[in-house]
């Protein structure tokens, strides 16, 4: 399946948004153009609570690095998901404001689902129109869903069961599917889903590999903004668009700018030249600051982010399935999860992120001991375990240094190896032996659905499968559960694979992570979609 083979291969340039997980890389010299760029763009008047008050319809945001190329078929990374989620729609789109899983429209109107699960029917949205003036009608279903199989980098596993496109009534759209999918309204919710892109610009632009180059600084969108401008590695700007169908956004011009150091960007924050910091990467010390701070607010926002422990079954005391189950009562989760998200997470209590299945079911919630961990290292001939962490996370950083000293309480001689993102995203497929015993990292799923969790991150060849555990029956029931059609047997499906993948002692979820917003207290507006992290709906935002 396209799925697997696409996933495995997300990868970043040292200087770019990392794909889908942990703090991202710092850059000097981008810090140092980033805050040129954000002291030029500083407006209003001094408030009496302390940060400026915007008089102006310019909002200034930050990034901490770089990211991948803004266009929609190719994005598979987090903070960036500012810019394409402001530019592009799709089909579908998960509901605002509610952590239950709810599909609702988008440029589609309604939809049907016939019986067998192959076939899909939208109603499209009428009176829309792309960035270039095209009119949006079911010849850009067609064309946007030919281009990303076309492009075919991650997203691409989306549309693998699309057989076709039949576009002959500008209107309606049929999606007919090669087999069924119980997870595709959930991609075309998502928000790495596919996005509706102006054929007439694609023709346009296709180059020699499909409008890649002319995406990198352009857009061919319908959403409330269009990219305007981008200076590589420095800022990208938005301007609001003036024919945009939906209402229209208050700021009409949004800057990013890449400032890596937190540190700066609390700084810039509380002299009013940032806006707001949505990137939920300031360490709990500043939250807690800024929470205290006249004149500024720190919002908490549910997300589907899981810090997780990986466990490597293939080598050393771990390739026990006793000393495995052993280890997942030796660690005081609690504990972790108070000391470095406090009043930003909950101990995890299922293997799936909370809320995607039913609350009861596909549980990981063992009772601390670590006596049996204890009793069983006393008698082993090694007692030598490497623990990774990605390197420049900080949070993944004191979560291993708290696990050490944990580990250490049963007779475990820990080694905490800090190893670069870039270094873990090629641990997949590789010998199970080279690899470290344990690894933290905090990942999430592609959107709100199990099987965009559990296939990527637990099944052999999933692409966040970083340390090779094989569970063969956690996989046949998630394929049962894919391709099945009664809800029952779907929930039921996913359900069992979940304990499945639980019971191996391959993952160790630590935590339900919520994202953190902190603004001025005059920024009003502070909406988002759960399973769209490191953002909040830049459109929606005004001032009080």
């Amino acid at each position: 399946m396209a799925f697997v083979n696409n996933r495995s291969l997300r990868r970043a340039s040292p200087q770019a948004d990392a794909p889908r997980s942990g703090h991202r890389r710092l850059a000097v010299a981008v810090f140092a153009a980033g805050t040129v760029v954000l002291a030029s763009c500083g407006s209003g008047t001094k408030s009496a609570l302390g940060p400026p008050l915007s008089t102006s319809h310019v909002l200034n945001v930050a990034f901490t690095a770089d990211t991948q190329p803004p266009d929609p078929d190719v994005f598979y990374a987090g903070q960036g998901l500012a810019i394409t989620t402001s530019v592009y729609q799709g089909l579908l789109q998960y509901a605002p404001n509610t952590t239950a899983h709810q599909i609702i429209p988008d440029l589609a109107t309604s939809y049907t689902v016939s019986s067998n699960g192959l076939t899909y029917t939208f109603d499209l949205r009428s009176g829309v129109v792309f960035h270039d003036g095209t009119p949006f009608t079911s010849a850009a279903v067609a064309a946007s869903f030919k281009r990303r199989t076309a492009v075919n980098q991650a997203p691409a596993y989306m549309l693998s069961d699309v057989a076709s496109v039949d576009s002959s009534n500008p209107s309606v759209a049929v999606v007919h599917l090669k087999s069924p999918n119980s997870a595709f309204l959930d991609y075309l919710a998502s928000a790495y889903g596919p996005k509706m892109e102006s054929p007439t610009a694609l023709a346009s632009h296709a180059g020699s590999h499909y409008d890649q180059t002319y995406l990198k600084t352009h857009d061919v969108g319908t959403g409330p903004y269009t990219i305007a401008s981008v200076v590589p590695g420095q800022k990208y700007v938005l301007k609001a668009f003036p024919q945009y169908w939906g209402p229209k956004p208050y700021y009409t011009t949004v800057n990013v700018s890449i400032v890596p150091n937190m540190s700066t960007q609390q700084l810039l924050l509380q002299r009013g030249q940032l806006s707001l910091i949505m990137n939920d990467y300031l360490p709990g010390t500043a939250i807690q600051s800024l929470r205290s701070s006249p004149g500024f607010s720190v919002t908490e926002v549910p997300t589907l982010e899981m810090p997780m422990i990986w466990v490597n079954p293939t080598k050393g005391i771990f390739a026990s399935q006793a000393l495995r189950t052993d280890l997942t009562e030796a660690i005081n989760r609690g504990s972790l999860v108070k000391a470095v998200f406090p009043g930003r997470a909950t101990v995890s209590t299922q293997i799936y992120p909370a809320g995607i299945v039913s609350s009861g079911t596909a549980l990981f919630d063992p009772t601390f001991n670590p006596g049996p961990l204890t009793a069983a290292v006393s008698k082993l001939a090694s007692k030598t375990v490497q623990l990774a962490y990605q390197a420049d996370d900080p949070a993944s950083q004191q979560m291993a240094n708290l696990l050490q000293a944990q580990l250490a309480a049963t007779g475990l001689q820990v080694t905490v190896v800090p190893v670069p993102q870039a270094t873990i995203y090629g641990w997949p497929g590789s010998p199970g032996p080279t690899l470290p015993d344990l690894l933290i990292e905090t990942n999430w799923p592609d959107a709100y659905n199990p099987d965009t969790w559990a296939r990527i991150v637990m099944t052999p060849t999933g692409g966040l499968n970083y340390l090779n555990c094989s569970v063969p029956a956690g996989t046949a029931l998630l394929d049962k559960g894919r391709s099945a059609i009664a809800a029952s047997q779907i929930a039921s499906d996913y359900q069992k694979a979940g304990t499945a993948f639980a019971q191996s002692g391959c993952w160790i979820p630590l935590a339900d992570k919520e994202g953190t917003v902190v603004a001025p207290t005059w920024l009003q507006g502070i909406s988002y979609q759960r399973a769209v992290p490191h953002t909040i709906i830049l459109a929606d935002l005004y001032p009080k």
